[in-house]
């Protein structure tokens, strides 16, 4: 007779982890990561401040050397600049109201990114972006819903609009019948009640 050995199947050694220690390195991290912000905010105000007195210094000697189109176009600058972060400003603010305002109208929507971008699209809102204001946002919120139905939930139960279904309200149980019912439940939300 041969002996056949088989051979011994090793367990693959799964690998322990170390939570606290993982734990630990998040929380270093997180104070690095806080560092790291708090002084590069700090940068970024000694930047600001260094900036500010170069161009402050650039403008008195522009003024004294009376070097006025050279000023013209610094202070042109400066208003570009503002007017560009003012109109950027109240295009974001527009944006939000109109999201705003499809997302109370659509609560019923699949997706309200697909409801928004279909809304942009119908041609029926007009944007007053002097006054920052988007008017026939219901119009054409409408219109979608008219015409592509597919992104609403139109699959409605009977009876779950909100309201009570016809007959008697529900009589309120005495005490003895929720203790019978459920002691655990009453005594939950008598120390729900202490809380």
């Amino acid at each position: 007779m041969t002996d056949e050995t088989k051979p011994v199947e090793e367990k693959p050694v799964e690998p322990t982890i170390d939570v606290e220690a993982l734990a630990k390195r998040v929380e270093q991290l997180e104070s690095s990561n806080n560092r790291l912000l708090d002084e590069s905010k700090g940068w970024k105000e000694k930047y600001q401040g260094l900036k500010s007195n170069v161009d402050k210094e650039n403008e008195t000697k522009l003024t004294e050397n009376e070097q006025w189109k050279e000023l013209l176009e610094i202070e042109k600058n400066k208003v570009h600049e503002l007017s560009s972060k003012v109109k950027n400003l109240t295009t974001s603010a527009m944006q939000k109201d109109l999201q705003f305002k499809v997302a109370s109208l659509a609560k019923d929507a699949h997706d309200l990114d697909d409801v928004m971008s279909a809304v942009s699209k119908t041609g029926l809102l007009q944007v007053d972006s002097e006054n920052g204001v988007i008017t026939g946002i219901e119009e054409a919120y409408n219109s979608v819903r008219e015409n592509k139905k597919h992104l609403f939930d139109t699959n409605k139960v009977a009876g779950m609009g909100g309201s009570r279904p016809s007959g008697e309200a529900p009589k309120e149980k005495s005490i003895d019948e929720q203790i019978a019912e459920d002691p655990n439940k009453l005594l939950g939300d008598v120390l729900q009640g202490l809380i």
